[in-house]
């Protein structure tokens, strides 16, 4: 069972011409974003990241089988920890569904990291869940007001995200100097599976943002 992604897509859609260096923090399912970077134009490379050693070793199977191995790399990175690239290495940043996993303190490293690593007039895409998700109705929820986590129980076991409002992505990345070019908050129904086989039971609030390193 598939369903198209509107976020996935718009991503995808935002790339240019003249982004040919893409980092993608926490790699699609199959690859699948990827592989769109890839097939879009043939000068590109991606830099594909996870923490998911099974998911890597997925991803690059799908990705081999469209022979698109020289064009796409995938890497097991933590992107709250410095990265090993130097200034202004990448054009186009792609970071949908990932930065909500860290607190505010991790996050304000990470994307100072991300400008360090981005080219001047480079980009940055990110989708996040929203303070709008229908998670945070449930009763069993709790707020940590230092890392702004709050930690949610889903069939038995416990998660932590950041849920934002489209002001609080924004501060954070104009606090890591990226100036916002366009920001909108939308439903869109997630998988809860990284082979996505299993879709959410309800849609869930994402919040899309583009921004840009002057």
């Amino acid at each position: 069972m598939t369903t198209t992604s509107t976020s996935e897509n718009n991503g995808v859609l935002s790339l240019n011409s003249e982004d040919r260096k893409i980092y993608s923090i926490g790699i699609s399912t199959a690859g699948s974003a990827e592989i769109k970077m890839a097939f879009a134009d043939v000068n590109r490379h991606i830099t594909a990241t996870t923490l998911d050693l099974e998911g890597a070793l997925y991803a690059r199977r799908c990705i081999a089988k469209e022979g698109l191995s020289q064009q796409i790399e995938v890497k097991i990175e933590d992107v709250s920890q410095p990265l090993p690239y130097p200034n202004g290495h990448f054009d186009f940043i792609y970071a949908r569904l990932v930065l909500h996993y860290l607190g505010k303190q991790a996050l304000h490293r990470s994307l100072t990291e991300l400008h360090r690593i981005l080219r001047t007039h480079g980009r940055i895409f990110i989708v996040v869940r929203s303070v709008d998700c229908p998670d945070l109705s449930e009763k069993d929820t709790n707020f940590d007001p230092v890392t702004c986590l709050t930690t949610c129980a889903f069939k038995g076991k416990t998660y932590a995200r950041y849920f934002h409002s489209e002001n609080s992505i924004k501060e954070c990345l104009s606090r890591a100097e990226f100036t916002v070019q366009h920001s909108t908050s939308y439903q869109e129904q997630l998988y809860v599976d990284f082979l996505r086989r299993e879709l959410s039971p309800s849609l869930d609030s994402l919040i899309e943002v583009l921004a840009k390193k002057s």
